[in-house]
């Protein structure tokens, strides 16, 4: 005599085994792929600029998105900002590169604008060509020295209104209230 086993006890303790390890299986592997956010940060607690720019505080002056727009090294560069200043009394800011004479621009108090708007706040020559950045020192009486690294771009796209004149403008006084450039103390 042949001891014959069934065919349907040895296949439903197959079953039986895959039924009980398939909700192991897929608990395991959400927490597996679960894991991996605890590894990357959300991008929206990450602190950044959405501009070209810096930004620059000096008390109740404040300076966004400053960028210089230049053509080449040794060459003029204008500076674009947006220019806040809180105070109820004008502000005079003073931008200047390393061993060079600073320059001005006035901001109007309680006022936002732009820093080249009609008058252009020029650095004689930039030390570099654009793509690359420049250490610059910004100061204004109501606030300490502040040295930022600045992007140098080119008069390119949005910038292109912005091109460097041959020489640095001098003390001109805006009648609509836009910030005031000057290259003497």
């Amino acid at each position: 005599m042949t001891r014959r086993t069934p065919l349907a006890t040895s296949s439903t303790g197959r079953r039986t085994v895959v039924r009980r390890l398939a909700p192991v299986a897929v608990l395991g592997a959400a927490l597996a792929l679960s894991a991996c956010q605890t590894q990357s940060p959300v991008q929206t607690d990450v602190t950044y600029n959405p501009a070209d720019g810096v930004p620059v505080d000096l008390g109740a002056v404040q300076l966004r998105d400053l960028v210089v727009i230049g053509t080449g090294k040794g060459k003029a560069g204008v500076l674009s900002a947006a220019v806040s200043n809180s105070g109820g009394q004008p502000e005079r800011v003073a931008f200047a590169l390393p061993n060079s004479s600073p320059v001005y621009a006035t901001a109007p108090a309680n006022s936002s604008q732009p820093l080249s708007d009609g008058n252009q706040v020029q650095l004689s020559q930039m030390p570099v060509d654009p793509g690359d950045v420049v250490q610059l020192n910004v100061q204004s009486p109501g606030a300490r020295s502040v040295v930022v690294t600045v992007p140098v771009v080119p008069p390119d796209n949005y910038y292109s209104t912005l091109s460097p004149t041959s020489a640095p403008t001098s003390t001109t006084s805006g009648s609509s209230g836009s910030a005031t450039a000057t290259t003497t103390p």
